[in-house]
């Protein structure tokens, strides 16, 4: 696997400057975020100085376009919202295929209004699953448009919140073009997690969403959910990237949830269980 890493991780005045710190950290891929470039997330049109701006930066850094995020509430409980949303969401879609970034990331959705982060009760209501695969389901058409995938994560917080419920979003979705993002810190409660039940839940999880991986993430687990680097907290390291490799995945592996100065330390972790003996 590809090494990579948000861009937001790294906190530089030009697109230029933030792809080069990648590399300078031994990176070769980044998860692109429109935001680096001063611009929302799902931005308005994005004109052509900014597409070259950043196909320049990448090609100068050697820094390869792994994937760009493109998360937004997609199970807001306010429909116009949600619209707002998915009516810009072209603009992304676009750039990502001029900037041949083959992957956008998603988010199923929370009903909680102020933070898509956050869990909320109404999330396992029929409702709240209703909106969400309207919304994976038009963002996957506008994917498939642009010859892209769109990949959402199983998150503990949101309306797709674990391996089950992602197979079967992708099931209802049924679109070539929909997508998953594994990240195990996402699918563990670090409060009551064993080695045992971690590496059960996390082989049984890519055992079920198998081929629809689209792209990993490398994010530490702790008590509390603290950002720290990989190998600071409690994941099994090699299990996770033994088990995605069995499951036929090849993709980059993107590290986030840490600050700048400790990537080092993450990259050292990953680097080693990546070479391990065990890792096939």
């Amino acid at each position: 696997m590809q090494l990579g890493i948000f861009a937001k991780t790294y906190n530089r005045r030009t697109v230029e400057q933030t792809l080069q710190a990648v590399r300078n950290d031994g990176l070769s891929a980044v998860q692109f975020n429109m935001s680096v470039l001063g611009l929302p997330t799902i931005p308005d049109p994005i004109g052509p100085q900014a597409i070259a701006e950043i196909a320049q930066a990448a090609d100068a850094a050697r820094v390869t376009l792994a994937a760009i995020s493109g998360t937004f509430n997609a199970a807001h409980p306010d429909p116009d919202t949600r619209v707002a949303y998915l009516d810009r969401f072209p603009n992304l879609a676009q750039a990502a295929a001029e900037l041949e970034i083959p992957v956008i990331t998603l988010s199923s959705g929370t009903r909680n209004r102020e933070d898509m982060w956050r869990c909320h009760p109404d999330n396992s209501t029929k409702q709240a699953w209703d909106d969400s695969r309207t919304s994976l389901t038009r963002l996957a058409a506008i994917a498939e448009d642009h010859g892209l995938v769109v990949a959402f994560e199983p998150e503990h917080t949101n309306v797709v919140a674990d391996a089950t419920l992602a197979r079967r979003m992708l099931g209802e979705v049924s679109s070539p073009a929909l997508g998953i993002v594994f990240d195990a810190a996402n699918l563990l409660d670090p409060d009551t997690a064993t080695t045992q039940s971690m590496t059960t839940t996390i082989r049984d999880a890519i055992t079920v969403l198998g081929p629809g991986i689209a792209l990993a993430h490398a994010k530490e687990l702790t008590i509390g959910r603290r950002p720290v680097p990989a190998g600071a907290g409690i994941l099994p390291w090699r299990h996770i990237l033994d088990s995605l490799t069995d499951a036929g995945y090849r993709g980059p592996l993107i590290i986030h949830g840490l600050d700048e100065h400790d990537v080092p330390n993450a990259v050292h972790t990953l680097s080693g269980a990546l070479a391990g003996p065990l890792h096939r």
